[in-house]
């Protein structure tokens, strides 16, 4: 309670509490966003749902899509909006690239390449163990099936997959390529064992697009998206913007208008199902 307290003392929150479910039996409290490590998300949103409150969750929604299930389940008997956290995509260059895809800029989409990697160091830390709903796989891992899903506008119907491991079996590379039906795939590529380095890239039939530092632009970088159609190349920039301050405000705006959000709890479920569909798929490699 200590340090609840001081936190909220130094961040000027107006009330602390002796736990999780103390928040949650606080009739005066809305909805909550459930930061928690992975392994927590479903037994804290259903724990949400059950006092009434509607829940932004971090992505991933959960670590299987059979936990995210239970999840959806209890939300929609409780009537409460359940909304994965996937703030990148708020982001307005996001949103741009998004829109040029609908309009048919590139043409019709062929590949899509989406990568995420940092070197992760930090012993102790709950992404460091499977256990606890870690690995690279599901944490940023999850960001690249979920733009590779959005991008395309479809699912994948088959997926394939080559995993590195640590010596506590927690996963730390991985490399797979997504199959839309014939024509359209995607590879996917994430890491804690490699430098820092976040792109997606889009190929389509008549023209390409980049859009380096993907997802997690923050509020003071101006962002790029650079677009190449044959010979000719463009860049378009974009102003800062924070998308998690975006996302938050969308998140409200549903829970005070009572509208379905775009960002729905299935599309959540829909990246763990790519995810446990990659977790079954994979050629294994060993320290």
């Amino acid at each position: 309670m200590k340090r609840a307290r001081a936190a909220a003392l130094r961040f000027g929150i107006e009330r602390a509490y002796q736990g999780y479910q103390a928040l949650l039996d606080d009739p005066d409290v809305d909805a909550v966003y459930i930061a928690l490590p992975n392994h927590l998300h479903r037994e804290w949103t259903i724990r949400a749902a059950l006092a009434g409150k509607q829940v932004l969750c971090e992505k991933p929604l959960a670590t299987t899509a059979a936990e995210c299930d239970e999840m959806i389940a209890a939300c929609r008997q409780a009537n409460v909006l359940l909304m994965e956290a996937v703030m990148y995509r708020f982001h307005p260059r996001m949103l741009h690239l998004k829109q040029m895809l609908v309009d048919g800029e590139l043409g019709d989409v062929r590949f899509v390449h989406a990568a995420f990697s940092f070197p992760f160091d930090a012993p102790g830390n709950y992404r460091g163990y499977a256990h606890f709903g870690g690995g690279a796989l599901l944490d940023v891992g999850s960001y690249c099936v979920n733009a590779a899903r959005w991008l395309i506008g479809a699912e994948p119907d088959s997926a394939r997959s080559t995993i590195s491991y640590s010596q506590i079996a927690t996963d730390i590379s991985t490399s797979a390529i997504l199959r839309f039906g014939e024509d359209v795939s995607a590879h996917i590529q994430c890491s804690f064992a490699a430098a820092e380095h976040q792109t997606i890239e889009v190929v389509g039939t008549g023209g390409a697009v980049t859009a380096p530092l993907a997802f997690t632009a923050w509020r003071d970088d101006t962002t790029m998206l650079m677009i190449q159609r044959g010979a000719i190349f463009e860049q378009r920039a974009f102003a800062p913007a924070d998308p998690y301050q975006l996302m938050v405000k969308y998140f409200a705006t549903c829970v005070i208008e009572g509208s379905q959000s775009l960002y729905s709890a299935e599309d959540g479920r829909a990246t763990l199902r790519v995810l446990d569909m990659l977790r079954g798929s994979e050629s294994v490699m060993k320290p």
